[in-house]
């Protein structure tokens, strides 16, 4: 985890037209295989790392299209209007509101957390070596993510 020391941290979509400053430590990081995560980002997972939403500051956010995919729980993915890429996904309301911000997304040598584990394994396209938690299914994988943000409030 990060210390207040190594606060804020700073990032940027690709093209750095839409930046952000997180000025609280994240929450905890995981990579998800759902179908959704692979074609917004383009990738075979997501690298995310989860931070309370009042701790995030958007720079350029009129320059972030902010889209649902799919209804509860409602996911708000904001992808960059100029280089079309992933910039942050937002998640819950009020007080649990939780950004999820791509790790590639930071800038190098971030101190971020390591990931802790994988969700909607059963969708991947690349297998994951090691011995981090693999959680397949809808439920298994939403109650994982849930409860390593709850146990990081």
């Amino acid at each position: 985890m990060t210390t207040d020391s190594l606060l804020p941290l700073h990032g940027s979509c690709e093209c750095g037209a839409c930046s952000f400053e997180v000025r609280t430590a994240p929450k905890g990081r995981f990579r998800c295989h759902c179908l959704i995560c692979q074609a917004f980002n383009g990738k075979p997972f997501a690298d995310v790392a989860a931070v309370r939403a009042k701790g995030v500051v958007l720079k350029n956010a009129g320059n972030i299209s902010f889209k649902k995919y799919r209804p509860p729980p409602n996911f708000n993915r904001g992808a960059c209007r100029t280089c079309g890429k992933p910039v942050v996904e937002a998640a819950g309301f009020g007080p649990f509101k939780t950004m999820f911000i791509p790790a590639s997304n930071f800038e190098p040598g971030a101190r971020l957390p390591p990931v802790r584990m994988d969700i909607f394994y059963h969708r991947r396209v690349l297998d994951m070596p090691g011995s981090l938690p693999k959680y397949s299914g809808y439920y298994p994988s939403l109650l994982a993510v849930g409860k390593m943000i709850m146990s990081g409030l």
